[in-house]
């Protein structure tokens, strides 16, 4: 049986603390990553395969972890909620796009580790932030998730610090 890797690491993040657990199990990566001291929603993050052999030369240099890191955001990224309602959630889309950025993000760090990210999300959002229910919700409302950016970046680079990968 092989042992379990786990790293922790805690910030404030737009003035709330942020607590994250990262754990290395042999089939999948576990990220924990909580503003509200709950599991919140899990959700699945698989790197799409053929995006995995085109990334996995193991005789890169540093030029090319650079170019790999720029292009990381073209990494196609497949998403499931295991837990939570996310036609319930208003940050369901915002859940969703975090695991995507931070599976990419674990991608670039590591292109031969083909583990799906686990992430297991509870974040206290702004009463401001309107997010859609969904992404089927066609209003024509629906916020500009950029605006959302600084804090799924600062929250996947917690989960990046944590690397058990």
């Amino acid at each position: 049986m092989q042992p379990v890797s786990a790293n922790v690491s805690a910030a404030t993040i737009d003035g709330v603390h942020t607590d994250v657990a990262v754990l290395g199990f042999a089939n999948c990566v576990v990220a924990l990553v909580t503003q509200l001291a709950s599991v919140g929603s899990l959700i699945q993050a698989v790197v799409a395969s053929n995006a995995a052999a085109a990334h996995s030369d193991p005789f890169a240099d540093a030029d090319a972890d650079a170019e790999r890191l720029a292009a990381s955001a073209d990494i196609p990224v497949d998403v499931k909620f295991l837990l939570g309602n996310p036609s319930a959630s208003p940050a369901s889309s915002l859940y969703q796009i975090l695991a995507i950025h931070a599976s990419q993000l674990k991608h670039s760090q590591n292109p031969g580790d083909s583990r799906p990210l686990l992430l297991g999300v509870a974040l206290r959002l702004p009463r401001d932030l309107s997010l859609p229910l969904h992404a089927a919700d066609n209003s024509s409302a629906s916020p500009d998730m950029r605006a959302y950016m600084p804090l799924i970046n600062a929250v996947a680079a917690l989960v990046g610090e944590c690397r058990v990968w």
